[in-house]
This record gives structure tokens, sequence and C-alpha cells, in this order.
């Protein structure tokens, strides 16, 4: 290491001497000692930041900005008080280290406590969220399997896998691709978005598998018995149903590329239109299996307590699984509006 070197290790700035007001002598034998401790930089830190007493505009031809030797040490006995660290003039070393060691004992052991409450509200939010969705669940399967089981209860026609493969589809299928998407499924929300996505995926190809397969019946059985179509309130739900599904399809596909269409189509839209589009499909779906169960056919064997009773957990259900989607779909709505102005 040439001369040079050395000297500019141990050289201190004139400006970091009026600064500190300090002397050189002290500075230079705490630079060459590398003994600055981290009080004494944080003191440094501090005493840069100090208000100045006798200020005159440099720039005006004043004297530079002076701070008085009363004003360092009263701000200095301050910041110690506030912090809870000793003050090095009248304790040694070693106390000043155990002092500021039990503060951070204290300061770590708060943190401590709060990450447990915080845990303990978790614990509890997600005994709640099991609690809801083990009921919307039951209700799912509950419907879902009392429309199944009164179709195949006296005969396996045609119009049995019509009501079957809907129910199926939207109550129980699609249902649980929604929960999942927002984060309100018990059992998947705290899964990695990428697997939420495969699930999602996943539960909404075999549900638009089932519903077609549900409306090719059903144009198979009017075919069949040589009936008009969409004759009934129902039949006009579904076939408006089966259109936003299909948009709700084409919207997922265009999200899951949106990248890839970026030049054709910006991203905000296409999520926002599989949100719009899916949305209400989802509640013109259990809103056409309500008025299914109040069709001729289901009225039949079953009572109005019973059809009353099945639109109410359908409306339970709905409820439930909707709500967060409809507030993500108001947030992109608002979104691409600003974007757009």
């Amino acid at each position: 290491m040439g001369k040079n070197d050395a000297e500019s290790q141990t050289s201190v700035p004139y400006d970091r001497l009026v600064d500190q007001g300090s002397t050189a002598t002290d500075l230079l034998e705490n630079h060459q000692n590398g003994s600055t401790s981290k009080r004494e930089k944080r003191s440094d830190e501090i005493r840069r930041d100090l208000p100045v007493s006798g200020y005159h505009d440099a720039g005006m031809g004043g004297e530079e900005p002076q701070a008085t030797s009363a004003e360092h040490e009263e701000l200095f006995a301050q910041y110690r008080e506030e912090d809870g660290r000793p003050d090095p003039a009248t304790c040694n070393e070693e106390e000043t280290d155990h002092q500021m060691n039990s503060n951070r004992s204290k300061r770590s052991g708060a943190n401590s406590r709060a990450n447990n409450r915080v845990s303990d509200r978790e614990f509890t939010f997600s005994r709640k969220l099991l609690l809801l969705n083990l009921l919307v669940n039951g209700l799912m399967f509950a419907v879902a399997g009392y429309i199944t089981y009164h179709c195949f209860n006296k005969a396996m026609v045609l119009f049995s896998w019509h009501p079957a493969f809907m129910s199926i589809g939207y109550l129980i299928l699609m249902s649980q691709a929604v929960l999942t998407m927002s984060g309100t499924n018990y059992f998947t929300h705290r899964c990695n978005h990428r697997t939420k996505v495969f699930l999602h995926w996943l539960l909404q190809a075999v549900a638009g598998i089932l519903i077609t397969i549900a409306s090719v019946c059903i144009f198979l059985n009017k075919v069949r018995l040589q009936k008009s179509h969409f004759q009934t309130l129902h039949a006009i739900f579904g076939l408006v149903t089966v259109c936003f599904t299909l948009a709700s399809i084409a919207g997922g596909v265009a999200t899951k590329y949106a990248f890839q269409l970026r030049q054709y189509m910006r991203p905000i839209y296409s999520k926002l239109i599989h949100g719009i589009a899916g949305t209400v499909a989802y509640l013109l779906g259990v809103s056409t299996i309500g008025l299914g169960v109040y069709s001729r056919w289901f009225q039949e064997d079953n009572d109005a307590n019973v059809r009353l009773a099945l639109v109410i957990a359908i409306g339970v259900i709905a409820l439930y699984v909707i709500v967060a989607p409809m507030f993500n779909t108001i947030q992109r709505v608002k979104t691409a509006v600003r974007s757009t102005l």
C-alpha cells in the first residue's frame, strides 16, 4: 500500500469536523482505531440533523450555522430518554451494552406477542371459514344429490341426464372453481396462485363438459318428443345461461393467454370480460336451477316445503360463492375505466 493510500484512509474531511462539532484529534483517533460503535454512528447522524442557533445565511455572506454545546447535550439527553438507551457519560461500556440488549429483548418480546395475536386472529378466521365451507359444501352436495336422485328414482331416460348434470356442473363444480380463485375455499386458500389456476381450469373444464352434455340431452329429448323449444321461463333462462357460460369460457382462455394476445386485447379487458361473464353465468345458472325446482316435472313428486327449502339452500350457496367475485369484478371495472380515461 502506498503512502497516498495510507493518508486517504486516515484523513477526515474538514466539513465532517465542523458538522460534528468535535476536535480533529478525537475524530482522527476514533477513525484510526476503528472503534466507532453503532451508538456513536447514530450520534453522528443525529448531530448532523441538530437545529442550529445564531444562523446566518451563508449564501448572503453570513457565517456557517453552528450549534451550541448546550443544545447538543440537551437534544442527546432527549434522544437517549426516548430511545431508552443509557447515557454513555454516566456508565461504562458493559452497562451500556447490557441495557441496549435488554431493550432489544423487550422489543423482540413485544413483536413476538404481536405476531402471536395475528396468528390467533388468523386461526379464528380459518375456523370460521372452515365452518362456512362445511355448511356451503354440504348444501351443494345435498341439493345436487337430491335433484340427481329425483332424476333417476323412477327411471333412467334421456331427460334424466339434463337436470342431474346441470345441478352437478353449476352447484358443485363451478361453485368450487369460483371459490378456489376467490380464496374463500378453506381447502385451497393456502395454495399458490399457479395451483389455484390449475384447479380452477380443471373444475371449469369438467363443469363445461357436463353442462354441454346436459344441453344436448334436453335438445335431443325435445326433438324426440316433437316438442317446441324454449317455451318456458326455465328454458329461456337456460339458453341465456349457456350463452354466458360459453362467453365466460372464452374469456377464461383469453385471460390465460393474455400475454400472447396483448397485441389484440389488453389483459385488463380479457380479465374483465371473463369476470363479468362468469359472474352473470353463475347467477343465471343457479337461478335456472331454482326455476327448474318449480317446474311441472319436479312438482309432481315434491311438495311446496321441499321446493322452498331447496330454493333457500340454492340462494345461500350463490350468496356465499358470488360475493368475492362481484367485488373483484367491480375493482377491475374501476381499474379499466381509470386506465382508459
